[in-house]
């Protein structure tokens, strides 16, 4: 039987991106015997795929020399003869190369092409990324495989975790509630502390919901910027992993935040989602979700710059996140249960 190793991707989003593919790959090839290459906190995401084995790299065996030393020594101790790199980086491909797999599948990109023999060009049109995942795996199979939108299994023991969570900090199973992302990993994607505050003050005021922020550990100060004391914000930035932020999303009656892995989490969960977008392209990274709101400046020249700080000064800085009215106008109709708009 032919064993392949599939690389995943290293990020939230992207993982709960390519999920779609990887899945189609496990149920559509009886003929392969296949381990995903991913690191160890995307098991709660791709740990139920069916009929893969699972090869975890910590934290420390991500990035760097030795990093790539240890991941050829794991992949040459199981002999495996094909692998297929979802991720675009040179390193990773330099990895099968040394590791010696025999076929090497992925996308041309970071000049890596003389690593890989099997090689696929980039559409010279923008083209989302859970399909440019999902052609690859296409490519390496030789046909079509099904689409479906990602999905994840959330175990009972994180649905337990999740409600010990928020009763120790005064939320009741009964109270409905908000869930907001404060704060963006790039700068030029945050919408603000401040305006995230007003938001929610006017949700309070109106007696629509209550609010739960999440996040990293590194979020957290945001988080207690916007809760302002007010004991109707709960702040659990830094207290969940994913398997309890998903229990958390699957109860809320909306999320509210950037185009983030938290907002694809939410999206796998199904809850309604509004996603601030400016400085990311939602043509290739949106969260795939029919109950989703998009509010993008789609007319700023500058819009969708792709960039992690706005290179823009003076009145034209961060314009593309300066909106608050709109927001809370399209989150209101949201809460209150009117048609969602998809985009």
């Amino acid at each position: 039987m032919n064993k392949i190793v599939v690389r995943t991707p290293n990020h939230l989003g992207d993982c709960l991106m390519a999920l779609p593919a990887v899945k189609a790959l496990a149920l559509n090839s009886d003929q392969y015997e296949i381990s995903l290459l991913m690191p160890r906190w995307a098991e709660t995401i791709l740990a139920g795929i069916p009929r893969t084995g699972f090869l975890f790299l910590e934290s420390d065996d991500l990035h760097g020399y030795w990093a790539i030393q240890s991941q050829i020594r794991l992949l040459r101790q199981n002999r495996y003869n094909s692998g297929i790199l979802l991720t675009p980086s040179f390193s990773s491909a330099l990895i099968f190369f040394l590791a010696g797999f025999k076929k090497r599948t992925g996308y041309r990109s970071d000049w890596r092409g003389f690593l890989l023999n099997d090689i696929m060009d980039r559409p010279a049109s923008i083209v989302h990324r859970a399909r440019l995942y999902h052609k690859l795996i296409e490519h390496f199979a030789g046909r079509e495989l099904p689409v479906e939108s990602p999905h994840i299994n959330l175990i009972p023991a994180n649905a337990d975790k999740a409600g010990k969570l928020m009763q120790e900090h005064g939320l009741a199973s009964s109270d409905r509630f908000i869930a907001v992302a404060p704060q963006a990993v790039a700068e030029s994607r945050r919408w603000g502390a401040d305006n995230y505050a007003s938001l929610s003050r006017r949700i309070i005021e109106q007696r629509e919901a209550r609010i739960v922020l999440l996040g990293t550990i590194a979020e957290q100060a945001a988080g207690e910027k916007v809760k302002n004391g007010q004991k109707e914000i709960i702040n659990l930035c830094g207290l969940t992993n994913i398997g309890t932020a998903a229990a958390i999303l699957r109860q809320a009656a909306l999320f509210i935040g950037n185009d983030s892995g938290l907002a694809h989490l939410a999206a796998t969960v199904q809850i309604p989602i509004v996603v601030l977008s400016g400085a990311d392209n939602p043509a290739e990274t949106s969260p795939l979700s029919d109950r989703k709101i998009v509010i993008i400046k789609d007319r700023l020249p500058c819009i969708s710059c792709v960039k992690n700080i706005c290179p823009k000064r003076g009145d034209d800085f961060m314009r593309c996140m300066r909106e608050a009215e709109i927001v809370w106008k399209l989150c209101r109709l949201v809460i209150s249960g009117s048609s969602i708009i998809n985009r």
